[in-house]
């Protein structure tokens, strides 16, 4: 009965361990870009608070974060957009929300305000 009762603890203590460190971990999907002539920054921040409510309502449990990052210091003619998910079936949820009528119509207005030339994903970890 002993052994049993230590195997148990062993595995859920095991589990907790590993669920906390999955907690950890996101998944960043990093755009470079820059603002159309005659459009603001302000701008492309209200419209991707709509995009950051419309991506929520969309994936299942939501957690998407977004942040646009300008320069203070250095290259100051691009900002960043720096999409954060809480893992990659999230991350592929949007894309599929992206793919419906509303997500088409807030990447229409998005190639109003701005254009991007890369992005990248990343897979992050608080350390």
């Amino acid at each position: 009965m002993k052994s049993f009762f230590v195997k148990t603890f062993s595995i859920l203590l095991l589990l907790g361990f590993s669920n906390t460190l999955l907690a950890d971990s996101r998944v960043e999907h990093v755009w470079t870009c820059t603002v159309n002539d005659g459009k603001t920054i302000k701008e492309i921040k209200a419209l991707n608070n709509e995009w950051v409510a419309y991506v929520n309502k969309s994936v299942k449990g939501g957690d998407v974060q977004s942040y646009v990052a300008t320069a203070i210091v250095g290259k100051t003619g691009h900002f960043i957009f720096i999409d954060s998910f809480p893992n990659m079936a999230a991350w592929a949820a949007k894309e599929e929300a992206m793919k419906a009528k509303t997500g088409k119509k807030l990447e229409a207005s998005f190639n109003k305000l701005g254009s991007c030339s890369s992005s990248a994903l990343y897979s992050v970890e608080s350390s």
